[in-house]
């Protein structure tokens, strides 16, 4: 295989703008950062003078050495302005032309729920599908140099405050009827993979960070971030994540490009956005999973995390482990939760709802056991692990309540214990982010997860596969960090320009030592990557009936002309006559657009697996062309 190609989120190769970014509400005031800056310098400057008088000049210019990493990563000064603009929301771009690429062939009647729309897909232009290799399932596991200690510590649990915190968010910040607060935290420059990487790699209002972000879109230019473990920080003056006050899921709403931060509790002890049946700190938690908004209502799954009574070893992974699996309802506009109850399979071998999508027909519910603890698989040597299967079932379009029917080897049951894996690669991780995207899958993977050190992008015509691999490449931490990793790469909604828009979490590997006084080694990245389309459906197989006749003295085979039907590529449609909303749950369109939703004419998945290899064209580049066949 040929070697990866790096990543680096300062590279020019990944378009990336270093544009400036307004972060803050408060008029006129500067951010944090040159105060901490300032109280940093002054806190080394004092540990210099201890530390050279007591163990010598040697030992403290060590620890400065180590300091100056911290304050590098110190955003610079930025004045507010007293009015900030809001910039332009993601548009949609144009539809895909029709193409042999990415178009089936097979005609489809694709007939929609009166009480349920078709989401509406942002189009684009993507290129021809190049496939390169992908390396089998490894008999041994891959070495590792560096072993993550990846437990998480969190700060005490703060003690309510008589008064409200006195924040420079006090104004921006207000409860909502839904029973949460809201805060206006600022507007990116827009929505590009460069605006975002800038935005969110500064303090976003009192988020000094968070990760394993999600996004849904709302309708229209609103979109849902939900996150796992989030530090926020109302005065406005921590500069070390345990001065923060620690939430185990926090939730942004972006309208346009910009961004509110939601939360229970008060910006004076703000707690989880979602408690689920009972949050029990560090004990017992909820993370979001995938979801998807219909007739404006958010559908979102959460795993329902168990703290594990030990801390495993390094390489050995995380303390917890997922224990349920639960489906929640939310209002679209406010929020407000309208339910909270069981999945519909509620299992976390895997979780159906790790990662959901819909086409025309059908929504999909992605299944990944989501094991951080490989202690609990026998240490990460003993591989593959779990994770490393991706799973999946399916229901009618929107219908998060019916019953699952799963993926087999070759179509459909209603038995979970006939699913089989539609793939299995790598060694700790394969948490595989899938979207539909111009009428084909799409999907990113951190390969390996937080032990591995590249990323996949992949395409398929069903969600099902095969899915083609057509871009692997090396990722690192922005900056190059040495001591930082990365993790869970997840696809947004819409596109920039014609090139994907791939978001990444990132922390340091050591997260107490190096990410505790360094909080911006504990903030998203975003970068772009080619849209590819997925390689062009097989031509459909005819059936040629040949019959013998005996009439005929000699025995002689007649073959009847055989009359090959093609199928045509017309749609069949129907109208409904829903008074549902006019735009899909899952819409991307640029804040002044107005969108009719229209079936679209994608294919809806049939009951049979092609297993047939497609045979790529040369690649321009250095990549081994083949086609990776994921079938179970």
């Amino acid at each position: 295989m040929e070697p990866l190609n790096e990543l680096s989120f300062d590279s020019e190769v990944d378009d990336l703008q270093n544009v400036p970014v307004v972060l803050d509400p408060p008029t006129g005031l500067p951010l944090s950062a040159p105060r901490s800056a300032l109280r940093n310098v002054a806190v080394v400057a004092v540990l210099l003078g201890v530390l050279a008088a007591a163990i010598g000049h040697s030992t403290a210019r060590a620890i400065q050495l180590k300091l100056d990493v911290v304050t590098d990563y110190e955003p610079a000064a930025v004045t507010l302005p007293a009015v900030v603009p809001a910039p332009s929301a993601p548009t949609a771009p144009s539809s895909v032309p029709t193409a042999a690429t990415i178009e089936p062939t097979a005609t489809s009647s694709s007939s929609v729920s009166a009480s349920v729309e078709a989401p509406v897909r942002p189009g684009g232009s993507p290129t021809t599908a190049v496939p390169i290799a992908v390396e089998p399932v490894p008999d041994t596991a891959p070495p590792i140099t560096d072993p993550a200690i990846v437990s998480r510590p969190i700060p005490p649990e703060p003690t309510a405050v008589a008064a409200p915190v006195l924040s420079p968010w006090t104004a921006a910040s207000r409860p909502t009827a839904a029973g949460y607060t809201a805060t206006d935290v600022g507007c990116a420059s827009g929505t590009s993979a460069g605006d975002l990487d800038t935005f969110f790699a500064n303090r976003i209002g009192p988020v000094l960070g968070h990760d394993y972000q999600h996004v849904y879109p709302l309708g229209g230019s609103r979109y849902l971030w939900l996150f796992q473990d989030t530090f926020v920080d109302y005065s406005g003056t921590a500069t070390n994540l345990g001065q923060a006050v620690f939430a185990h899921n926090t939730a942004l709403v972006q309208d346009g490009a910009c961004f509110t931060l939601y939360h229970r509790g008060s910006i004076g002890v703000p707690k989880s956005f979602e408690n689920g049946t009972g949050e029990s700190r560090l004990a017992k938690w909820f993370w979001p999973m995938g979801g998807q908004t219909f007739d404006g209502k958010v559908y979102v799954f959460w795993a329902e995390m168990q703290k594990d009574g030990y801390e495993p070893s390094p390489p050995n992974g995380l303390g917890w482990h997922p224990s349920r699996t639960w489906l929640a309802v939310y209002d679209a506009k406010t929020l407000a939760r309208l339910s909270f109850a069981a999945a519909p399979n509620s299992g976390v071998t895997p979780i159906y709802g790790y990662a959901v999508d819909s086409d025309a027909e059908y929504t999909y519910l992605f299944g990944n056991t989501f094991e951080q603890n490989l202690q609990r698989e026998g240490g990460y040597f003993n591989g593959p692990h779990s994770g490393t299967n991706m799973w999946l079932a399916r229901v009618p379009l929107g219908q998060f309540g019916a019953s699952l029917e799963y993926r087999t080897a070759d179509g459909w049951t209603y038995d979970a214990a006939g699913a089989q894996p539609i793939t299995q690669r790598y060694w700790a991780e394969n948490p595989t982010q899938p979207r539909y995207l111009a009428g084909q899958w799409v999907a990113v993977t951190k390969v390996n997860g937080y032990w591995g050190e590249s990323l996949a992008v992949d395409v398929a015509n069903d969600p099902w596969g095969p899915w083609t691999n057509v871009e692997t490449r090396g990722i690192g931490p922005r900056g190059g960090d040495p001591v930082m990793n990365t993790y869970h790469a997840h696809l947004l909604p819409w596109l920039d320009g014609d090139s994907l828009v791939v978001s990444i979490s990132q922390n340091a590997r050591n997260m107490q030592r190096d990410a505790w006084p360094s909080p911006a080694r504990y903030r998203l990245a975003f970068f772009r990557s080619a849209f590819v389309a997925a390689p062009a459906r097989p031509d459909p197989v005819t059936e040629t009936t040949v019959s013998e006749s005996t009439t005929i003295p000699e025995t002689s085979t007649t073959v009847p002309e055989t009359t090959s039907t093609e199928p045509t590529t017309t749609t069949s449609t129907t109208t409904t006559t829903t008074t549902s909303p006019t735009t899909s749950t899952t819409t991307t369109v640029a804040p002044t657009t107005t969108t009719t939703s229209t079936t679209p004419t994608s294919t809806a998945p049939v009951s049979t697996t092609s297993t047939s290899t497609t045979t790529s064209t040369t690649p321009e580049s250095t990549t081994t062309s083949t086609t990776s066949s994921s079938v179970g």
